[in-house]
Order: structure tokens, then C-alpha cells, then sequence
């Protein structure tokens, strides 16, 4: 693999473009993706990818800057890499070049972003669905309490929380709704366990795997990820240094499988990646 890359090895990016559309928020559908469930869902139908029209995005250039700058975890053990999974990557059809370079970008994303991210609170837009949603789904008795510097007050009626939900959604078929879309910082980034960080770059890796047919078809029927597609991941949580439970290279294991299943549902805080630019540019 070479130590510096130019445009003219842009191919080596081909497989971080398949997954980047998904994970990365762009300009027109300005939400966070960070909660996605596509690397663990998805088994049936392949996932639709939108192709950049104009060459590669910014995070592509940011990539390849911080590859030729050296900065990138891992990126001077290519050799070592090919000998833990270079066997797998044959099996299942994968140019290693490409993959390595996807890896590569998974690792530093999710450490961007889950290890140095900046948290950001919710929208406005976000608040007033949210609070649309409570009113609207509650079962029980809904308070809401309000503070204005020293003066407070609470709110428990019904009819007045009803109303106050349904003027909101009126609203907001009429407003402008781009000052909602605003994002705050949070006074400091809230921290995560090692484990979901791990679950995350995992999905990352499987996600891509749903995006390719050759893989796909190969698939038992009904399974959503070959055994060689959970052993591959399994080495490179290990090969990553994100684990140092070395059950993680044992062929055919299922710790993968638990994490996935005990982090199915877990909530990411809202963070944007320390490197990475939040909008995907073409």
C-alpha cells in the first residue's frame, strides 16, 4: 500500500464512499445518522446508495490528507493486516487496497466522533416534535413545568397541553423552518463505554457489506451476515486495538453477535465528529 495517495489512486476510496451517504449528515436532510440501525437490520433488499455527481466529498479529501499526514491509527500495519484477514478478504471478493482504506476511515470516524466528538444538543425543531409526540402518544397524566428565571409553573391540563400541541404542528406546516434546524453545543461532550464505540464501527463495516450484491447473494437464506463477514469484523475489532479481549479472533464466535444484540438499541449522544466535516459536500 503506498505511504502517500494522490487522485490518481482515488479508487482506493470507492468502498468509504458506499457507506459515507449513510453515516454522514448532508446539506438537504440535515439529521443526525448517528443512531442508524442499517449495519445490523438489513439482510433483504440491498441498500440504496446516491453516488457523489462531482467527483469525491470533503470527507474524502479530509481522509486523504490525514492519511498522507500519517496521522491515521493502525494505517503502518498494512502487511500485518493482510496476513490477519487477507484470507477472508479473498473469500469474500474484496480488494484489499479498498478495504484497508475503509477500515482505516471507520476507525478514525468513530474515534472522531464517539472519542473526541463535540455532543450537540437537540434542535429546536427536535424539542417541539418531541414534546408533539409526548402529548400526542401519552397514556397517563402529562405535566409540563416551566421556569422563566424565578418564576415557574406547571401546566397539567389536558385540553391546554392538546392545544398547545396542536398549534405547534400547525405552525410548522406554514413556518420557515430553518432557524429550527440550529444546533447548540453542549457545555461538555458526554462520554461512552468502550463497548458501544465498538458496536458502532462494527455496523460500519456490516453496513457496507449490505451494499454489496456478491456479497449478499452468498448469504445463507435468512441469515443477515455470513460467518466469514462476522469473522472478518471480529479480527479487525481486535486488529483495531478497540478490544483487547482476544475472544475476538476466535473463528466463528459469537461475541459479536452479543454485542450487536445488547447495543441493538442503544442511544448515541448527538455528536459531531472533531475532524470530520458534519455535511457531506459534492
Amino acid at each position: 500500500m503506498k505511504d502517500i495517495l494522490t487522485w490518481e489512486d482515488a479508487h482506493f476510496f470507492d468502498y468509504i464512499n458506499e457507506i459515507e451517504y449513510l453515516y454522514i449528515p448532508d446539506v438537504d436532510d440535515y439529521k443526525y445518522r448517528i443512531n442508524i440501525s442499517k449495519g445490523g437490520d438489513v439482510s433483504d433488499d440491498a441498500i440504496k446508495i446516491e453516488t457523489p455527481v462531482f467527483g469525491y466529498s470533503e470527507i474524502i479529501a479530509t481522509f486523504k490528507n490525514r492519511y498522507n499526514e500519517g496521522v491515521l491509527l493502525k494505517q503502518n500495519q498494512y502487511l500485518r493486516y493482510i496476513k490477519v484477514v487477507g484470507h477472508l478478504l479473498e473469500e469474500l471478493d474484496l480488494e484489499p487496497e479498498k478495504f484497508w482504506c475503509l477500515f482505516l476511515f471507520a476507525l478514525d470516524y468513530c474515534n472522531s466522533l464517539l472519542g473526541q466528538g463535540k455532543t450537540m444538543k437537540a434542535t429546536p425543531l427536535e424539542q417541539l416534535q418531541a414534546f408533539v409526540d409526548l402529548i400526542t402518544n401519552a397514556d397517563e397524566t402529562v405535566l409540563l413545568r416551566l421556569k422563566a428565571g424565578k418564576a415557574k409553573m406547571d401546566v397539567e391540563s389536558p385540553v391546554a397541553l392538546q392545544f398547545m400541541a396542536e398549534a405547534i404542528q400547525n405552525q410548522l406546516k406554514t413556518a420557515d423552518l430553518k432557524p429550527l434546524y440550529i444546533r447548540e453545543q453542549e457545555e461538555e461532550a458526554k462520554q461512552i463505554s468502550d463497548s458501544p464505540i465498538i458496536v458502532y464501527f462494527a455496523k460500519m463495516l456490516l453496513t457496507f457489506f449490505n451494499t454489496q450484491d456478491h456479497i449478499r447473494q452468498k448469504r445463507k437464506e435468512g441469515a443477515n451476515f455470513s460467518t466469514k463477514e462476522k469473522d472478518l469484523v471480529s479480527q479487525l475489532v481486535y486488529f483495531s486495538g478497540l478490544s483487547t479481549n482476544d475472544s475476538w479472533t476466535d473463528i466463528e464466535n459469537d461475541t459479536l453477535k452479543a454485542f450487536l444484540k445488547q447495543y441493538k438499541n442503544y442511544q448515541y449522544p448527538n455528536n459531531v465528529s472533531s475532524v470530520y466535516s458534519e455535511f457531506v459536500v459534492y
